[in-house]
């Protein structure tokens, strides 16, 4: 093995060895070949996948002394200086660190000269976002009338931070993030290539945690490497990563299936505090979109479960419905991690509120008349409001257990089912807020109250619910057929199981 950095060792030269980005290369490919050649080219993406290393690719077909080409030399001296980082008709920009309007200016009052050696004079502009509104006003003029021998090549992380008037006058080329079987793939060509010793296991671990990026894919390799003096070991490489046994996750998702909060909380207060509990709630998410898989097709079992007893008490206990629930919960509590002082406390917030939210005590609901009215006030039918909002998963379980009540032609008040307090993360409330202001086409301020015995639409479902059971049971008990089943097979009516079936006509 050599000392190179690998990201730097294996970066593409050509357009060929460009890994898990066909199609921007295809679209880039085939627009050299037609000579269909704009001026303006952004690329966007995540971290690590493509985006610079791309744009350099396309500046050398347009570059090659050569011709332009799809396949450049790579021999010629632009091609060698492209490579190399000094060709002079290549002006790579940070815009991270130039987003000053007189920085633009000065850019943009030299573009009207010739390029040096070449046919063209090429801007690549990183972080493009990073420009202020004044660069980016200067910058738009040069943009909308370029002269013949300039093209723009931008790239950015955060797409959406662009003004509409520089995006619309670009070609957007949106870098997906690399699939990790395509990392796997690529890191194992390398360590082939490298001589050095390695198992799959260590391959899909690392391929895993760099959440698709192939940049952050190599450097994590390199890492593993010098940890392991030369070589990958599974055991190792897991110490590295902060890797939890497999056993604890599913542990972990068996007792929120189960409701067992007592359990849960011992199994989480057992994890080592240096773990990263953003990557357990990575993996919580990876089971649960397994899971939901399942449900479709039981045959995608044998590609995910190694664990045929996990496997088999997860899904006979739980509806897709809930997994879909449980799913959206962690995915929503995700990004509020790094602002948590404590991660652990945290994580076991996120996994309690999946248990709660399906915590139907029915000794809270067995007395009607001890539950206050408080839709008094409501000038509108809160249920109907809540089926036209067109809202799902922990929005919806939100709207379903509260009631919203007008104090004024400004304000609103939110009261909430105490049993649901701390379970609504702030984001979730914000984002009901804007739901609701969009609806009601006007910008209301709401006050959040949170009240036991709340006559929420939830409520009162599952007492209409008890109502109809009540019904059907004191009808099922008098009648005479079932009375002479009761007593030929000494058995009884199981009042829980009763549904009503819908009538069917035709």
């Amino acid at each position: 093995m050599t000392n190179d950095v690998l990201a730097l060792k294996y970066r593409p030269k050509f357009f060929n060895e460009v890994t898990g980005q066909d199609l921007a290369v295809d679209m880039l490919s085939n627009s050299i070949k037609l000579n269909k050649i704009h001026h303006a080219y952004l690329f966007s993406g995540t971290r690590g996948v493509g985006k610079t290393t791309i744009a350099r690719l396309f500046a050398k077909s347009l570059l090659c002394n050569e011709g332009i080409s799809n396949t450049p030399c790579g021999k010629c001296n632009a091609c060698i200086e492209i490579d190399k980082g000094n060709h002079l008709d290549l002006i790579e920009i940070d815009a991270a660190s130039r987003t000053k309007v007189e920085d633009t200016r000065t850019l943009m009052e030299n573009v009207q000269y010739s390029p040096t050696s070449s046919r063209f004079k090429i801007y690549l502009i990183d972080e493009v976002h990073m420009l202020s509104d004044k660069s980016f006003n200067a910058l738009l003029k040069t943009i909308e009338e370029p002269p013949e021998h300039v093209k723009f090549l931008l790239a950015t992380t955060e797409p959406d931070k662009l003004p509409e008037t520089v995006l619309s006058r670009c070609l957007h080329f949106k870098l997906n993030q690399v699939d990790f079987g395509v990392i796997a793939s690529h890191l194992k060509n390398i360590l082939e290539k490298e001589n050095i010793e390695y198992d799959n296991e260590s391959l899909d671990l690392i391929s895993k945690n760099a959440k698709g990026s192939l940049r952050d894919s190599l450097s994590i390799l390199e890492q593993c490497i010098s940890y392991c003096n030369g070589s990958l070991d599974i055991n190792k490489i897991k110490t590295l990563m902060g890797h939890i046994d497999e056993e604890i996750i599913q542990n972990i998702i068996l007792k929120v299936i189960h409701k067992s909060p007592e359990d849960l909380i011992s199994i989480i207060e057992g994890i080592q505090n240096s773990i990263s509990f953003e990557k357990l709630l990575d993996s919580i998410i990876d089971i649960l979109y397994k899971l939901s898989l399942y449900k479709i097709n039981p045959k995608i079992k044998d590609n995910f479960f190694d664990n045929d007893e996990f496997y088999n008490l997860t899904t006979k206990n739980i509806s897709s419905q809930d997994l879909q629930l449980f799913y959206q919960i962690a995915i929503s509590a995700k990004k509020d991690i790094p602002l948590t002082p404590n991660q652990k406390d945290y994580f076991s917030m996120i996994m309690l509120r999946m248990i709660y939210f399906f915590d139907d005590d029915a000794s809270d609901t067995d007395n009607v008349n001890s539950v206050p009215d408080n839709s008094k006030g409501i000038d509108f039918d809160w249920n109907k409001i809540i089926d036209q909002l067109n809202i799902s998963g922990i929005t919806l379980e939100l709207a379903r257990h509260c009631v919203l009540i007008k104090k004024d032609d400004d304000n609103f008040s939110l009261m909430i089912d105490q049993k649901k307090q701390d379970i609504f993360p702030k984001s979730c409330l914000s984002d009901f807020f804007k739901i609701l202001n969009n609806f009601f086409k006007k910008e209301y301020k709401y006050e959040v109250i949170y009240q036991e015995n709340l006559k929420t639409p939830d409520y009162i479902q599952k007492e209409k619910m008890k109502t109809e059971n009540n019904i059907i049971y004191n009808k099922a008990s008098k009648d005479p057929n079932i009375n002479n089943i009761k007593e030929i097979f000494g058995s009884d009516i199981d009042k829980k199981s009763i549904k009503k079936i819908k009538d069917v006509e035709g």
